[in-house]
């Protein structure tokens, strides 16, 4: 029966299929660079893939695209109710009380939130520069009834990425999220989520949605899925060194804290990397940052490479 198990399990893997939470929790994790531990291979497509991500994102060789607005339906409602979640491998919320969904741009279907969670070191770099801090939303083809089925389809998932700049100006939202965030630090509440006491807005955590880049790629865990449409703004969002490091007191085993949860950059082969730009921003009132190519976006892209380097 145990040879049977293995078999099953070893044959989802190679042909992509998510495994379950105990078998993804067995199989896969991030390598301790305090250690100079090297990055693992996680089998299946994820090691065999063309299309995986994350990648860097080269603004000098990416297409200009254009296309009918980008948008977020009831991205301005106020979620009063969601759970959080310590996955072992990120921070994770859901649940929304509120149906939120994202149309338009390149999207041929509409799209609704499934689950949010964060990357602390970004996984996705700019011109090879990574940012302390990524948030990726996820959201799911409605035309799927669930992720599962959704995994499974190129054009299951659709997930937004905004990353984060470092920052002497703290980030008010980042730190409503960090209010919410001792009960479920513990290897013991690992998949024990709780209801978070903080209402917001998506709008909160994303102002606008005017400039971006977008690829097809995949899921940046495993099963590793090549189902995802990437949208990864080209903005970036302030956030104070103390509050990434707070996330790093997360555990991930018994007296063990998650110093990183990022994916080392996959190939591009290439893919065709499209930057939306339907308005010119440089620096925003909310402390915002645009990554379109002039030449201020270059000067902050390595000003913030010099920031990280410096905090590290």
């Amino acid at each position: 029966m145990l040879s049977y198990l293995l078999i099953i399990t070893a044959f989802l893997s190679l042909i992509g299929l998510p495994l379950s939470d105990a078998e993804a929790e067995v199989h896969w994790g991030y390598p301790d660079y305090n250690e100079n531990e090297e990055f693992p291979k996680w089998g299946g497509i994820c090691d065999t893939g063309t299309r995986q991500s994350p990648i860097n994102l080269s603004l000098r060789g990416a297409i200009k695209g254009v296309y009918e607005k980008l948008e977020g339906d009831n991205y301005d409602k106020t979620i009063t109710e969601a759970s959080m979640v310590n996955t072992g491998h990120s921070v994770q919320l859901s649940g929304f009380d509120v149906e939120l969904e994202l149309e338009g741009g390149p999207l041929k279907d509409d799209y609704v939130l499934e689950q949010i969670h964060f990357h602390w070191w970004s996984e996705h770099t700019i011109e090879n520069v990574r940012y302390p801090f990524e948030m990726h939303m996820v959201h799911r083809n409605t035309k799927y009834p669930n992720m599962t089925v959704a995994t499974l389809n190129k054009d299951g998932l659709v997930v937004m990425g905004v990353l984060y700049h470092a920052s002497l100006e703290r980030n008010r939202v980042v730190d409503d999220v960090l209010a919410d965030f001792v009960p479920i630090m513990s290897y013991d509440q690992i998949n024990n989520p709780i209801q978070i006491k903080t209402n917001f807005k998506i709008t909160d955590l994303v102002p606008s949605i005017t400039s971006y880049i977008t690829y097809e790629g995949s899921l940046t865990t495993p099963s590793c899925n090549e189902a995802v449409t990437w949208i990864v703004l080209a903005e970036t969002f302030p956030i104070g060194i103390d509050q990434v490091e707070a996330f790093k007191s997360l555990e991930y085993e018994r007296g063990k804290t998650l110093a990183n949860n990022y994916r080392v950059i996959q190939k591009t082969n290439d893919r065709a990397v499209i930057i939306v730009e339907n308005e010119t921003k440089r620096v925003s009132g909310n402390g915002s940052a645009s990554l379109t190519s002039s030449t201020a976006s270059l000067l902050t892209i390595l000003i913030a490479g010099l920031l990280l380097k410096y905090f590290n």
